[in-house]
Order: C-alpha cells, then structure tokens, then sequence
C-alpha cells in the first residue's frame, strides 16, 4: 500500500529495509518525549527491526511508514479496540524531527483517518497527547479531533505527572 501526500512524502506500507532510517529518525529524544514509554530510547537498529516484524505479522493493515521519497522518516497508525469498543481505534504517530513544521503530519494523519473510517469501518479514532505537546494538539486539531478532556495527572514521564488531552474524531458517515 502507498499513499501520496504530495511534495515527494508519502504514507506506505513498512519495508524490512526500513530499520536503518526508523532507527536514524527515531532515535531522539524530542521525539520519545512525546510518546509512551514503550518507544525505546535510544531506539537502535535492533528496535527498528523487531518493530517492523511484529508490523508485517500482526499489524500490517494498521500501521505505516511516513516516507521522504522511500526514506522511512516516521510511522502512524491505529489500533483498533476490543468488545463493545471494537468500532474505535486509538491512532498514533510521529516523524523525524527535521521533518516538523512542514504540514505532513496534518496530510498523513488525515489519510490515515479516512483509511480507517472507509476501509476498516471504524466509527471513532482518538488519541491521547501529553499537555505539553503543542505541536501534535495543532495536528490533531487542523484535522477534525476535537478535544473531548483532560485526564488530571494522567501520565508519569520523566519523574513528573502530567495532564493527558483526549482528543477524537468521528466518522462523519456513521
């Protein structure tokens, strides 16, 4: 699967060749900041590989690479929930830091969110943010995520509790 977002950037399945430049892009703190915990950091080549293998084996219809011509410069995707929340998805993402600021995130996101609402049938994506992540409320935000709350003291990064901002976006033909 490969998706154009003009500008030479486009939303594509993972490759095994990948792990090189996902390691390269990934491994930064600017960006570990912003996501769990379980995003390695340092994120070494090893992490990159073992990733990708669990994306082609289990997850390969949810997850993608963000690429720069066939550069890997970052991933989104959505996981889709269980039981009575199995028409719901929490969708996640980042991108090498060099790449910031440029509008890909908002074109990625937005694909990937019609993908999910057209082509897994999924009737809500959310999201959680960590209050200080500016940049990804804005991403969320230009894309049609509405803030729903704030989840007080929600997560414990770096030795410190944060606030978690839920954002969603329904699927408007639902």
């Amino acid at each position: 699967m490969r998706f154009d977002l003009g500008d030479g950037y486009s939303v594509r399945s993972f490759l095994y060749g990948d792990a090189s430049s996902l390691s390269r892009h990934g491994n930064n703190t600017n960006i570990a900041r912003n996501l769990r915990d379980s995003f390695p950091n340092p994120y070494s080549i090893e992490h990159a590989r073992a990733w990708i293998q669990h994306v082609k084996e289990y997850e390969s219809d949810t997850r993608f690479v963000i690429a720069s011509g066939q550069e890997a410069i970052g991933e989104i995707g959505f996981v889709v929930q269980l039981d009575v929340h199995r028409y719901s998805a929490e969708i996640g993402y980042w991108i090498s830091e060099e790449h910031w600021g440029r509008g890909i995130m908002s074109k990625a996101l937005d694909f990937a969110s019609d993908y999910a609402f057209k082509k897994k049938n999924i009737v809500r994506l959310f999201a959680d943010v960590v209050e200080y992540n500016e940049g990804s409320c804005k991403v969320l935000e230009k894309c049609g995520y509405q803030r729903e709350g704030i989840l007080r003291k929600h997560i414990y990064k770096g030795e410190r509790f944060y606030d978690q901002f839920l954002y969603a976006r329904v699927n408007p033909d639902a």
